[in-house]
């Protein structure tokens, strides 16, 4: 399976951050070190909408993170997944600050960690333990083109609800997880870097 991909569905994400402690959990992280974080996000229009936007690692087709690190810590394996060498890492975290969507984490011991899409876990014909646990399938894992045409059927069901969606990941900014997000979010889940305020809720994951 070459070509998979994951489908990440904002519209449906409901902030229950079992993605993240599922992610935790596999990769035997410590606490305070999460590759995939869970972002509530507030924005005033004529009433107040509340949403969530899970932030990792994209794996994109011509990552920022391979070309800015000195030591050659990050590189893109042959099935498209962009692999960072914790071993390698020296921790000067100049991957953190080019990655334009918040994917690189720094982790507790200073040095950067990132989503492996669970690539472990794929070898063995398993989903990323992040999919398997989501209760609201706002994430899915499978052949991209497949994922392609499941986000077209999610958005012509949105806009026949009066609602506009964007997919972001597809195009110019080839990536392998994609994004099916609501059009008033677009501009903040396309490009964010990663923030951490009081609207997080105060919860620590």
């Amino acid at each position: 399976m070459s070509q998979y991909a994951m489908l990440v569905d904002v519209s449906r994400c409901i902030g229950c951050k079992s993605c993240t402690v599922a992610c935790m959990q596999e990769n035997g992280l410590q606490s305070g070190d999460s590759w995939l974080r869970v972002r509530p996000r507030e924005l005033l229009t004529d009433h107040l909408v509340r949403y969530y936007i899970p932030q990792s690692c994209r794996h994109c087709s011509d990552p920022i993170c391979v070309a800015v690190c000195p030591i050659g810590a990050i590189k893109c394996g042959e099935d498209g997944l962009v692999i960072h060498d914790i071993e390698k890492c020296i921790g000067c975290q100049v991957c953190v600050t080019a990655c334009l969507h918040g994917g690189m984490k720094i982790m507790n011991n200073g040095k950067v960690g990132k989503c492996s899409f669970c690539s472990h876990l794929l070898q063995r014909g398993k989903e990323p333990a992040c999919v398997t646990v989501c209760p609201v399938d706002a994430r899915v894992f499978g052949e991209r083109e497949v994922l392609i045409r499941e986000a077209g059927l999610r958005m012509t069901d949105l806009i026949s609800k009066g609602t506009d969606v964007y997919i972001k990941g597809t195009e110019n900014d080839l990536t392998k997880v994609l994004y099916l997000l609501l059009t008033l979010m677009a501009h903040t889940v396309a490009d964010s870097k990663e923030s951490v305020t009081s609207s997080d809720f105060h919860n620590p994951i």
